[in-house]
């Protein structure tokens, strides 16, 4: 009866879109063969739902084919007709596929599926023409596996394509009846359904365990809907008196200056993650000998947190103190346009000289535009050090060459100085100079050498400050962008996965000395910073000083949900958040987040009455653009 009813050609394109959910399924079955550390307890009722997300990707990506296959015609059957949609379909699956098989691998860096913004960062500078080549040499499985799914959905695409076409038989009336009605059905369908409101990713959680919901997820479909400028939305949870009493970003200091006219270098290590740091973490085995030595004679923050997990987080986070608490990253936002304060704008009416040094080949990662925006005097990167006998092949310049250089480049400047080191070698592909090869070889992966090779590159940039007139009265600041990817249980969780090293090092003053236990964040560098030289002028920032007798928090929104670090009644917690609902809430110390207090309702509404401060005054300065003390 259903086939007297439904013609051959619209069964042949619902076969055609179903092979499309097929191979998205075999997808987040690699997806989590190849992550299944990070998904050690999976329902079948994850791959329901996950079958459900591929559906609806498959509705909306297949909605060109809807108007090319099903628009009333009578020439379905040419050859020429079916060559046209045998391309699309190509083209289609052949996206979609890369993008979900792409996260495969990424996702191990990202801790969540790939947004929008991932497109819009490969093409800042030349960073993917440079990594294509070790892409490919690093993750040439992928590739094959792209091949052969690309085969197999060709193979069963023509198997669906030898059902006889009967678009000649089939009355006009009857193809124009049926046209608006496969439209409606795939609308409906790439909507998620009759709702008010189009599915969106966060929906993911309603259907599985918090740690399952990147699997569940779509990588297609999270592109799709972060495409565009992602907007924030006005938030109302408090009225603006009672939010400025919990939460207000106008910072304003009148301590006595501990530091006078410092200099100052802000050091961002690519990826060095606590999991490395033997002197933070506390296990015996360590790949930062010269940075243990250093947190010796240092003031250390044991419990900081990212902000974010991307390097384009990291940046707005330390110079600008503007976490990420929104879907995609701040640099590649319609935001990113706003009015900002900065630490090198701030300090240069100080009479300041500030720059910025990154490895990377200029306009990686939109670096050189944000520090113009954020008012360093100075860029200096790939461009400027001017000799590729250094560069890596892939990524920029070694760090041991270029640290030496910055050394040499920072005497050039006056001083006082603020400067800010990004360094790279930590990073994929975790290439080491040929001379170094046999040298970091003790660690159980290429990762674990590069972060030793930095750490070298750190002792020899050290070295030679040490031997300029500028060093004693320096204040050095040494911070992580981000973790990378980990194998460990405890690293692979959302605690363990923002936790960072804050160290603070000078090498007169015995002010900066000791550890402490504080929450503290990335963020919280600018307005620390402007603290300790006695800057007394109201500024913004979403982070506050370190030295702030209140407690500490961290925040970011990372795998579609928010992260706050904060503390209650002495005790240090995590809180995930989504969809104003509290996931879980753990213990700092309970590392594998094992016993979930959510029930603890005092603890609860303590926790999440800061974030939603916090978020409410994010959102409102972003879309007002009000970042800026006027």
């Amino acid at each position: 009866m259903l086939k007297k009813f439904l013609p051959n050609y619209f069964l042949k394109f619902l076969l055609k879109a179903g092979v499309l959910v097929l191979i998205y399924t075999i997808c987040r079955l690699l997806f989590l063969i190849f992550n299944n550390d990070h998904f050690p307890v999976v329902y079948f009722t994850d791959f329901l739902a996950g079958f459900w997300f591929d559906i609806v990707t498959v509705a909306i990506v297949f909605l060109p084919m809807v108007a090319l296959e099903m628009f009333p015609n009578k020439f379905r059957g040419k050859s020429w007709y079916q060559w046209i949609l045998l391309i699309s379909f190509n083209i289609i699956l052949f996206l979609t596929t890369l993008i979900n098989l792409i996260d495969i691998e990424y996702f191990k860096h990202t801790s969540s599926r790939s947004t929008a913004s991932l497109i819009k960062m490969l093409g800042f500078g030349e960073d993917l023409q440079q990594q294509i080549p070790s892409f490919i040499g690093d993750y040439w499985y992928l590739l094959v596996i792209l091949i052969l799914l690309q085969i197999l959905g060709v193979w069963l695409y023509r198997r669906v394509n030898r059902i006889a076409d009967d678009s000649h038989s089939v009355s006009w009336g009857r193809q124009i009846i049926l046209f608006p009605i496969t439209v409606a059905l795939f609308v409906i369908v790439g909507r998620g359904g009759f709702g008010v409101r189009p599915i969106a990713a966060p929906k993911a959680a309603s259907y599985t365990i918090d740690q399952n919901i990147q699997l569940v997820l779509n990588s297609a479909f999270t592109i799709i809907k972060t495409w565009g400028n992602i907007e924030l939305k006005e938030k109302d949870y408090f009225e603006p008196a009672e939010l400025n009493a919990i939460y207000n970003p106008i910072r304003q200091y009148n301590d006595a200056p501990v530091l006078d006219q410092p200099n100052i270098v802000v050091l961002l290590m690519e990826s060095f993650s606590v999991e490395y740091i033997a002197s933070i973490n506390g296990e015996e085995e360590g790949y930062t000998p010269f940075l243990d030595q250093l947190i010796d004679s240092s003031l250390v923050f044991t419990n900081c947190y990212a902000n974010g997990k991307k390097s384009m987080d990291a940046m707005p986070s330390v110079i600008s103190s503007i976490p990420k608490l929104m879907e995609i990253e701040y640099l590649t936002s319609s935001y990113a346009a706003n009015q900002i304060e900065s630490i090198p704008k701030i300090l240069t009416k100080k009479g300041y000289e500030t720059g910025f040094f990154h490895g990377a080949t200029n306009g990686s990662m939109n670096f050189d535009v944000f520090a113009d925006v954020s008012g360093f005097d100075h860029y200096y990167g790939r461009s400027e050090y001017d000799n590729d006998a250094d560069f890596d092949g892939t990524w920029g310049i070694f760090d041991e060459p270029f640290l030496d250089w910055s050394a040499d480049e920072i005497s050039k400047m006056k001083r006082p100085f603020f400067s800010t080191i990004f360094t790279i070698s930590s990073h994929p592909p975790y290439t080491i100079p040929e001379q170094h090869k046999n040298t970091f070889t003790k660690g159980p992966s290429e990762m674990h050498n590069s972060v030793a090779y930095a750490d070298y590159a750190l002792s020899t940039f050290f070295e030679k400050a040490k031997q300029t007139d500028w060093y004693d009265n320096t204040l050095f600041v040494i911070v992580a962008d981000h973790t990378p990817a980990s194998g460990t249980p405890i690293y692979f969780k959302d605690m363990g996965n923002m936790h960072i090293p804050l160290v603070f090092y000078h090498p007169t003053n015995q002010f900066f000395r000791g550890r402490e236990d504080k929450i503290v964040s990335q963020a919280d560098i600018m307005p620390t910073l402007l603290n300790l030289i006695g800057h007394k002028d109201p500024f913004f920032a979403f982070g506050k000083s370190i030295f702030d007798e209140t407690t500490g928090y961290s925040a970011s929104y990372i795998g579609d949900k928010y992260l706050y670090f904060g503390s209650y009644k002495n005790e240090n917690y995590m809180l995930q958040y989504q969809d104003d609902k509290i996931l879980g809430i753990f213990n700092i110390e309970d590392q594998l987040q094992t016993k979930n207090l959510v029930s603890d309702i005092a603890l609860s509404t303590a926790l999440e009455k800061h974030l939603k401060a916090m978020i409410q005054a994010y959102n409102h300065a972003l879309i007002s653009n009000e970042m800026t003390v006027q």
